[in-house]
């Protein structure tokens, strides 16, 4: 896996509407937070992606920008972009190469692991967040708090992309898991069942003294996540029934 404080290895991948998206040439105009993500079907890959897209309004005014990389082909892409209304691009690893090469792979289903790597304008890694499980996620908070730690370091010369995919390899070469994309309308009662569920464990592990104390907190740090990314979503379906 590459570490804190390692220079990010370059790429070239493409973006949804099949447009080139280079690291080098993007961090000549600012830091770059890159998401690894599981695919369209992960609950957890939609409630973070459409988290960071309601509070876009936070990267702009730290001068970063958003890049999405998962193995979803680009019809999968482009229709997340319009389901999450994203305002970032959502780039195509079809075989995990990237992943492979940041070690952020999961061989076993075939997809990223959930994680966050930011990227100051130098080409240093200067945080990386990689999930245990598909629900281990970092708070926004913690996100925008690496943001503000990057300072503004002058860009390298551009490096030759260790990693380059081709359109047609995105549309073509895909290990996507046969999964069925998850919409929006099934994200709403999902989020409210997995609160129900926290409110319910919460109450277990209150009852078990010191015993609980850490299954508490960690609970209450999942919580916290669910009503973040619950709240983006049903902004986010209040916002389809305005359009």
């Amino acid at each position: 896996m590459v570490n804190v404080g390692e220079k990010a290895p370059s790429f070239e991948l493409p973006d949804h509407q099949g447009q080139p998206w280079n690291l080098s040439g993007q961090l000549e105009a600012g830091p770059v937070m890159l998401v690894f993500y599981r695919g369209d079907w992960c609950p957890y890959c939609n409630g973070q992606l459409v988290s960071f897209a309601r509070q876009y309004g936070e990267f702009e005014r730290r001068g970063a920008q958003v890049a999405a990389i998962s193995v979803d082909p680009p019809e999968n892409s482009v229709e997340t972009i319009g389901k999450l209304m994203l305002p970032f691009p959502l780039l195509g690893d079809p075989r995990g190469d990237l992943a492979k090469l940041y070690g952020l792979w999961d061989g076993e289903e075939s997809v990223a692991v959930p994680a966050i790597v930011v990227v100051d304008r130098s080409g240093e890694i200067r945080y990386l967040y990689a999930g245990a499980d598909f629900a281990d996620r970092p708070g926004d908070e913690e996100v925008f708090a690496a943001l503000d730690d990057v300072d503004g370091a002058s860009p390298d010369a551009p490096r030759d992309p260790e990693v380059r995919v081709t359109p047609a390899e995105a549309r073509e070469a895909s290990v996507r898991p046969d999964k069925p994309p998850m919409t929006l309308d099934r994200l709403v009662p999902y989020y409210r069942g997995a609160l129900f569920t926290t409110v319910a464990l919460k109450k277990r592990f209150e009852e078990w003294g010191r015993r609980g104390r850490d299954a508490l907190e960690e609970t209450d740090r999942y919580q916290a996540m669910i009503k973040v990314y619950s709240a983006a979503i049903r902004e986010t379906v209040e916002a389809h029934r305005e359009a």
